[in-house]
């Protein structure tokens, strides 16, 4: 249910408290929890992984929500370590792995996977839809409220995972694409004040199909700080299938 498979390698990245403060945002203020049930179950118990420099790379966050189906290639780690191949799907939440096609797991995701909780893995890998995320994205505004500056946050994105891009329309007239920020935030919203705004959010899935959705948010724009708007619809993850 994915992409071809890769070949790379597992480490043991931490314990799931560092969820909090990692590169993608997900946990951070002011959401600012690990058991927030906005947080998809992946982040939540600890299946997911700090990613390398490339294959896949964190860059900017473009990869940030994505899953991964890893799986170790034997029982025993690159030196030795004593395990037993598994396998899992993880969430990519986090950079600074370092390296290539490399993946720096929650101990949860790690142990899983390789049936050790430490060592350096084989593994082979694919992209894989994020069949776990069932309920609607949420908007957040993780920026103080203000009519000419946004931080915005799309928590709990199903599909693949990710956002392509992301368009906001103020009172349905005023409308701006966003910018990715960094990790999965973005900013530049349109600026000035309206009843209501709507979020068309964009995901491209491996194949190059670019599929969306439209987040229909009530009450005024801007918003204060923390505020959430539950989206109507997800993507959709189709386990098996490549679209």
């Amino acid at each position: 249910p994915g992409t071809p498979w890769k070949k790379g390698h597992l480490t043991m990245w931490a314990t799931n408290d560092n969820l909090i403060g990692a590169q993608c945002e997900y946990a951070n203020s002011p959401v600012n929890s690990l058991t927030d049930p906005i947080l998809p179950t992946y982040l939540r118990s600890g299946f997911h992984c700090a990613i390398g420099n490339s294959n896949p790379g964190f860059g900017r966050g473009e990869h940030c929500g994505k899953c991964y189906e890893v799986v170790s290639t034997r029982d025993s780690g690159t030196s030795g370590t004593p395990g037993k191949a598994g396998s899992a799907v993880v969430m990519v939440s986090n950079g600074g792995a370092g390296g290539d096609a490399h993946f720096d797991c929650i101990m949860e995701g790690f142990n899983e996977i390789t049936g050790a909780r430490t060592g350096i893995f084989d593994v082979k890998f694919r992209e894989t839809p994020c069949v776990e995320v069932m309920t609607p994205p949420v908007a957040i505004n993780w920026a103080d409220k203000n009519a000419y500056y946004c931080k915005m946050m799309f928590e709990n994105i199903g599909g693949w995972g990710s956002l392509e891009s992301v368009k906001a329309c103020i009172g349905g007239t005023k409308c701006k694409d966003l910018q990715r920020f960094a990790g999965a935030t973005w900013t530049g919203c349109p600026q000035g004040t309206g009843p209501f705004i709507t979020f068309e959010l964009a995901q491209k899935s491996p194949t190059g199909t670019i599929n969306k959705v439209e987040c229909n948010c009530p009450g005024s724009w801007p918003w204060h700080h923390g505020h959430r708007c539950t989206c109507q619809i997800n993507f959709i993850a189709v386990a098996g299938t490549l679209i």
